[in-house]
């Protein structure tokens, strides 16, 4: 079974209190004093560290993409679509994203109402409308400053290097081009919102009536949700007990806004640099013999060990691409199976590139069928296969030195992705006839299976947390072996089904956790 330790349990109560880290926040006052935090974001999701360095020079590097928010009399003020507020925890879960840091400002003597009407003001007169958001000069970050020294009137405003990142990202060569993409990461009208208070009176923005979960806002390198969307209703019956099982998809990278700079930084001949910038339109309808020669064109630059980030980036988005004639399975397969050959050989030594190596075949198990390499001549899963499934339990493993860090969290996320891609297809194959969920279960699913299981309780980053209930979910509810499934998992006694069913979510991934429970 290649693991170890199936008798372990592991206590999920504690993972579960402490899956986000969020740093607790007291109000406290003295007199008539209220004090105030600053939450600090990273909307890069902890990728930002790894890849800024790599596409802007190392003396343009920056460590996160910064968001802002004040935190005061119990709620959360930020700058988004216009002025907005409501309570930290209602943010939090509809963006998908948690502080990485928050830090006292002091104490002000400024009531709740003052500082609404100062935020009110500001919406009014135009300096933090809906519509004068600027990346520079009016950021939510430039509004959280003049939040807590106009309007809350403290000494202390926030860090002044979070201040100094746009200038530093803008300041590199490939500043300009990378600009529109920073936009896009702000939690402007690209954000989803379910805010129950606009300050801003005199804007026409209306909060959405139904909360939903921010689903790209886990990682814009990638574009992979971090949260199930929460499932509409439905007459259906059929697998009541499983709603946000039930509507779950692919998790797939889809975003172009790198192909620009990837091919700046690849040394791209003039007619390979025209077909390769088709990768950035999503409707162009690609000939076999285009994605046939893309296909070529980067497994030759992933032989370079500078332009390896740059070309695994770019085959990401290429075997999402459908060729208008004939299928393309034999280069794509190759393709595929040179990035399952960088990883189980060791090849790819920046955890940067072994996200993004997952990212590409998470996209290519999660789009189409699986490649003809992960079977063997007598149809059953080959053993190179199989040994990619064990690297990316590895790489999810959340016991490793330094596990907290981003780009481990990364690593664990992107790899974390392709397990549930991958068990979506291996149960997508069975789901089809009418068995008794009986049936025995392959290698592959059960390494999955215990792979997910395995240190479970040790994860804390949520993203993670989340997928692996998503696999593990998928594969007891298959039609074929999921009462097997379910019946390992028992015995393995793995998940503390009795306290995941007992316990009190809000998140709507915690509820994804719940509804396994509910399998067992």
């Amino acid at each position: 079974l290649h693991h170890a330790n199936f008798h372990l349990r592991y206590n999920l109560l504690s993972a579960l209190q402490h899956r986000t880290k969020t740093p607790h926040i007291t109000i406290r006052r003295t007199s008539k004093m209220t004090e105030v935090h600053v939450a600090i974001y990273d909307l890069s999701n902890g990728m930002a560290k790894g890849l800024s360095a790599q596409f802007l020079g190392p003396q343009h590097a920056i460590d996160i993409i910064p968001h802002t928010a004040i935190v005061a009399f119990g709620k959360e003020y930020f700058f988004g679509q216009g002025i907005e507020w409501c309570h930290p925890q209602e943010f939090r879960m509809t963006r998908g994203i948690h502080p990485i840091d928050i830090q006292s400002l002091g104490h002000t003597s400024c009531s709740q109402s003052e500082f609404e009407a100062w935020c009110r003001m500001q919406g009014q007169n135009g300096r933090f409308s809906a519509t004068s958001y600027d990346l520079l000069s009016r950021n939510c970050n430039n509004f959280t400053e003049e939040a807590a020294r106009e309007g809350l009137r403290l000494g202390r405003g926030i860090p002044s290097w979070i201040l100094e990142v746009p200038q530093r990202f803008l300041s590199s060569p490939l500043g300009t081009m990378v600009r529109p993409m920073l936009e896009q990461m702000q939690l402007t009208n690209s954000a989803p919102t379910n805010v129950s208070h606009q300050m801003n009176d005199a804007q026409s923005y209306t909060p959405s009536a139904t909360p939903a979960v921010a689903a790209a806002a886990a990682n814009p390198w990638a574009d992979i949700p971090e949260n199930p969307p929460a499932p509409k209703e439905s007459n259906d019956t059929s697998s009541a007990g499983t709603p946000f099982l039930d509507k779950q998809t692919a998790l797939l990278s889809t975003d172009t806004g790198v192909v620009k700079i990837c091919l700046d930084r690849l040394n791209t001949a003039s007619d390979q640099r025209e077909i390769l910038s088709k990768l950035g339109d999503a409707k162009y309808a690609w000939t076999h013999a285009e994605l046939q020669s893309v296909h070529q064109m980067l497994r030759l630059f992933m032989n370079e060990t500078k332009q390896i980030s740059f070309a695994l980036m770019l085959l990401r988005l290429v075997v999402l691409r459908e060729p208008s004639t004939a299928n393309i399975d034999k280069e794509e397969s190759q393709s595929t199976e040179f990035v399952a050959d960088l990883l189980l050989q060791n090849k790819l030594q920046s955890m940067s590139n072994r996200s993004m190596a997952w990212c590409v075949l998470s996209n290519a198990f999660g789009s189409k069928q699986l490649p003809s390499w992960t079977s063997s001549e007598d149809n059953n899963q080959s053993e190179k296969f199989l040994q990619l499934i064990d690297r990316a339990v590895i790489d999810c493993d959340p016991s490793v030195a330094d596990a907290s860090t981003p780009t481990q969290k990364a690593l664990r996320q992107s790899a974390s992705a392709f397990l549930y891609n991958t068990s979506r297809q291996l149960t997508a194959e069975t789901n089809n006839g009418g068995a008794d969920g009986n049936s025995e279960l392959n290698e592959a699913i059960m390494s999955i299976l215990i792979g997910c299981l395995e240190n479970l309780g040790e994860e804390n980053d949520s993203t993670s947390i989340n997928r692996r209930y998503m696999c593990i979910g998928q594969i007891l509810k298959s039609r074929e072996f999921g009462q097997t499934a379910v019946g390992l998992t028992k015995d393995l006694g793995m998940l503390d089904v009795d306290m995941i069913q007992s316990a009190s979510y809000d998140h709507i991934g915690d509820k994804v956790a719940k509804e396994v429970a509910s399998l067992l």
